[in-house]
This record gives C-alpha cells, structure tokens and sequence, in this order.
C-alpha cells in the first residue's frame, strides 16, 4: 500500500509492536496476572493476621499501590477489551473500589502506547485488500489511539480528498468475552466486587457496549443515523463516512480539521461564544436522552473538536462548531427506563421529594420497602444534581446569549466533589447495591457533559432549556 514517510520520529519509546491477539495467548498472561496477584494477596492476608493491629493500618492500600504498576503494564501490553472494561468501571469505581484500585483504573484511561504501524497493517490489507489500499497514501503514524485502535489520515490519491481511517486492533473484538471473565475473577482476588446479580447485570451492559465498540459496520449505522439527525443543525458537524474503505474492523470518515475543547485558542473565547457552545452540548445530550432515545454514551474530549467560525470562512454567519467523533458506544435506550427517567428529572426540578422517591422506585435505584435514611440521601443526591438547572438560575436566552441576572457559575461549583460524596455515602447506605444497568453509560453521558460545560466555563441555567425535554417525555408516558 502507498505510504507517506512520517516528517518526524514517531514519539515515546513505548511502542507495542504485538498484540497478544489468540484467547490462549490473552487468557495465559491475564491467568499469570491474577495468580500472581493471588499468591502475594495471600501472603498479604498471612501477614495482617501475624500482624498487630498498628501494623495493618495502611498495609491494604500499600498493598495494592504495589501491585498498580504490575496491573497497568499487563493491560496496556494486551489493549482492547480487558483496558476499556478497566476504564468502564472506573466510572463507578470512586463509588465501590478503594482508592488505589480506583487509581489503577484511572491510569487505564490515560495510556497512549500506540501499536507499531506494521501489525496494523495487516489489519488493513486483510479488512481491504491490497486493490483499495493501493488507492490511498497512508501517514504511517496514527493522529490518535485507544483501547480498541488507532486511528490514521491518509489521502484518497485520485480525488486528493483527506480521510481519517480508525483501524481495530487485531483480534480484540474476539477476546471481549474471556476478557471480561478474567477481569471479573482479578476483582474476585482482592474481594473487590460483592457476590450480587445486580453487579452481573453491570458486567452484562459493560459486554454489551464493548461488543457495539467492537463492531464497526455498527458504528457506521450509527455515524450515518447522526449525520440525519443533526443535517439541520448547523452548530454541528458530523464526518462523512467512506463506505468503499470500511468494514467490520476498519471505519473511514472525512478527516476534519478543529482545535481541542480544552485548547488555548477556546480558553481565550468571548463568553457568549463559550455559552453557545455549551448550551449545544447540553441541548444534543437532551435531544439524545429524551427525544431521539440514542446516546452516544462516551463524551470525553477526545470525541470532539471546535471549528471556529473566522471571517475568512464562507459562511462566518454559522457560528462556532462542534465537530462529532466515534459513534461506536452509541446506546439505544428503551422507552421504559427513559420514561421514569424524565419523571425523575422533572420532580428534581419541582423539588417534589415523594415524586423523586416514586420515580426512584421505578427506575429501580430504590426499592419499596427502604428506609426513610435511604430515600433521603437519594433525594438529597437527586436534588444536588439538578442543582444548575434549577428555576432560579434561569437564563432568559437558551442559545446561550443571555446569562440572566443570577447565572450559575458552572466552572465554580464545587458540584461533582459534591455528588462523589454522597454517591460514597450511599455504597454504605445502600449495601453496595449497584445502579440499574442502564444508568452505567447513561450516567457517563451526563458527568461527561457536564466536564464539557464546566471547562466551557459555561455561566447560565439552562432550566428553560431542558423542561420542555422531560415534560413532553412524562407527558407520552403518562398517555400510554
């Protein structure tokens, strides 16, 4: 295939030139990792016994610090599933994971070791064949990589036209199974998961979205089914897909130019600039919850990037925009569970406590028979969350022109430390009862936006943004 030199030395040292790709070859070195892990937890354990009570005191947390770097090593030699499933459970695992395992699982989301250019081009001449490659010109280096791939630009040689080609690394989407079982069982070592159904049916929905991630041909439905939904909305761009250069584990789009959310060039703009943007994060997380019941459920920055609106450009009258990236852990959620939802959010913006407590019940976070402690802290955490929309932070303006007379300082507010604390209060409340399965990545949606729009320094309430949403939703629940 034609290949463009890279002008400089590929950065780092820390390339991964093989994947361990074969379940055998995955299972040994995870199977070695948890007896390993086993062995010294054993050995830890024989010495708190012999061990005085003052000597226990932080031997636990030692414990697993040590163990941190083994861990994070292991899984970023394996990529794929085994390192998105760490990530995906960070999410929650402030909640239920003790700090250092939690800081393990945070470590996962900021490895960047790409895989040499020469494995991922196998992927490539076996996905397209040596015929369609040979009418690109590929930059060898990738512009990006993650957990499940890497992503290259290249040139379509006839046309001129610039393209981005996300390759998958080799052999992940076959090992998200045997993945999940092992990573499940190294949890089982350190006693860090509680033996409960609800837990399973976490590990059920984390398989579910790593098996969506892992399907490409999925993932272009669903980059095709946004490019419709938003045709109209010009505050957003969303890449064109070039199905001729895709498959199952190889996905083609545009390449589109833009600076990072959390760039210099977006710290230095106006105000009103920042809130437009904001408030076009905030109103397509709403129109994904409530109206279109499909949510792109991973929304960290580097999904997204701003083209700004210059007068050198054709149309400067468009304003800013947001442009969209990898639509692979694209969720669909039912009418059932997204109905109660906009039930819960509307009785937050009431202040209706017994509304939330009911609403709680049919979503499944509380149950019938819990105490009055239990249905408290989940109001309490209810009604800190909805905090920002509140009526009297309205914003006269919902296109994010208008601040209002008393606009709430999103980049402020001590919010999210806020909420981490109660949701910690709630593991001890609840018993280690696990959310509803479709909270995980709908949870994810809405912290991810909201990190979104307070880097934004967003300063306004959307209230009369986000009412209309969960009203029209309660209304089409209620008529059913």
């Amino acid at each position: 295939m034609p290949v463009r030199k890279p002008s400089t030395k590929p950065k780092g040292t820390g390339e991964i030139k093989r994947i361990k790709t074969k379940a055998v070859g995955r299972g040994i070195s995870l199977l070695g990792l948890t007896l390993s892990s086993g062995v010294k937890y054993a050995g830890f354990k024989l010495g708190t016994i012999l061990a005085g009570k003052e000597e226990n005191a932080g031997r636990w947390d030692k414990f697993l610090a040590e163990q941190s770097t083994k861990l994070v090593e292991e899984l970023g030699q394996l990529k794929g599933s085994i390192m998105k499933a760490g990530q995906l459970l960070s999410v929650y695992g402030e909640h239920f994971f003790p700090v250092e395992v939690n800081r393990i699982l945070k470590t996962l989301q900021a490895q960047s070791r790409t895989v040499s250019w020469e494995e991922m081009a196998k992927v490539l001449r076996q996905q397209l064949g040596e015929e369609k490659l040979a009418e690109l010109l590929i930059e060898p280096q990738p512009i990006a990589a993650a957990s499940m791939g890497q992503v290259y630009r290249a040139t379509i040689i006839d046309s001129g036209e610039h393209i981005a080609i996300k390759v998958q690394y080799p052999g992940v989407d076959q090992a998200i199974d045997s993945d999940l079982n092992t990573l499940q069982k190294l949890l089982a070592v350190f006693r860090l998961l509680p033996s409960s159904q609800r837990f399973n049916e976490l590990f059920k929905e984390i398989r579910m979205m790593l098996h969506f991630e892992a399907d490409y041909k999925r993932e272009a439905e669903m980059l095709s089914r946004f490019a419709t939904l938003l045709q109209d909305d010009r505050r957003f761009i969303v890449p064109k897909l070039y199905e001729r250069y895709s498959s199952n584990r190889v996905l083609t789009m545009s390449f589109e130019e833009g600076v990072e959310l959390d760039s210099p060039e977006i710290a230095a703009l106006s105000q009103e600039r920042r809130n437009r943007l904001a408030v076009a994060f905030m109103e397509t997380m709403f129109r994904e919850i409530f109206s279109w019941r499909l949510v792109q459920t991973d929304p960290h920055f580097g999904n997204y990037k701003i083209r700004l609106a210059t007068a050198t450009q054709p149309s400067p009258h468009i304003g800013d925009q947001i442009v969209l990236f990898d639509f692979g852990s694209v969720r669909e959620f039912p009418r059932r569970y997204i109905q109660p939802f906009a039930s819960l959010v509307n009785a937050s913006l009431n202040l209706d406590e017994q509304a939330v407590i009911r609403a709680g019940i049919r979503l499944g976070f509380l149950h019938a028979d819990d105490d009055e402690q239990a249905n408290a802290l989940f109001t309490k955490i209810c009604l800190t969350a909805i905090e920002g929309y509140l009526p009297r932070y309205a914003s006269p303006a919902i296109d994010g022109s208008n601040e209002g007379d008393n606009p709430y300082l999103w980049r402020e507010t001590d919010l999210l430390q806020r909420l981490t604390g109660l949701a910690k209060n709630a593991v001890f409340t609840f018993k280690l009862r696990p959310p509803p399965r479709e909270a995980l990545f709908l949870d994810r949606k809405m912290v991810g936006t909201y990190t979104v729009v307070t880097t934004l320094g967003l300063r306004m309430g959307p209230y009369h943004l986000i009412k209309p949403y969960v009203n029209t939703t309660t209304a089409q629940g209620k008529s059913l």
